[in-house]
């Protein structure tokens, strides 16, 4: 969103610009690499703050966490940095030969200023070039 749009108009807005909003944050998430230094756990604002904000090296993820493992990790790092999002639930999908991407899908209720509702988005995060690509399912 644009300045303008999110700290200055004052009309409201829309269930879809709160979509817009969610998949935006959550593409940049996917696109960012957090810090690799080592805080201490019991420093709980410091792990969800800015500093940690992105994905701690996504090859190393993706080559020593089998699937289930990779899914609860990406779902953590949804639950930390996207409040809006509850019951996020995240799907791997297989590997398709040749394709050099992590394949996966999220599942989750979003909390917009018209209530709740269901979010499906299929996503892809690159692993040649460090890119998120994430679409929208729109079953309503």
């Amino acid at each position: 969103m644009s300045f303008w749009r999110t700290f200055v108009q004052t009309a409201p807005t829309t269930r879809r610009d709160d979509i817009e909003d969610i998949k935006y944050h959550l593409t940049r998430l996917f696109d960012s690499e957090a810090s690799l230094m080592s805080i201490d756990d019991r420093l709980t604002e410091v792990q969800r703050s800015n500093y940690r904000f992105g994905i701690e090296d996504v090859h190393l993820l993706s080559a020593s966490l089998d699937h289930q493992q990779l899914a609860l990790k990406l779902e953590n790092y949804i639950r930390h940095f996207e409040p809006r999002l509850s019951q996020v639930m995240v799907e791997l999908v297989e590997r398709k030969a040749g394709e050099n991407t992590i394949a996966f899908n999220i599942v989750a209720k979003a909390k917009t200023a018209q209530g709740e509702k269901e979010l499906i988005f299929d996503s892809k995060i690159s692993l040649s070039d460090m890119t998120t690509d994430m679409k929208e399912d729109l079953y309503e």
